[in-house]
């Protein structure tokens, strides 16, 4: 039983500090577009 709580609190701890660490999760519209669309071009085909 101690096993089992014991996981579960680990998969809680590890799933936050997933959750947390991402870059999406810093979403404040003061980050800039790291690609710019206008400065790729297209390879060429053949």
């Amino acid at each position: 039983m101690k096993l089992k709580n014991y996981l579960f609190v680990a998969a809680i701890f590890g799933a936050t500090l997933f959750v947390s660490c991402t870059p999406e999760s810093i979403e404040d519209d003061n980050t800039e577009q790291q690609v710019d669309a206008t400065k790729i071009q297209a390879p060429n085909q053949g």
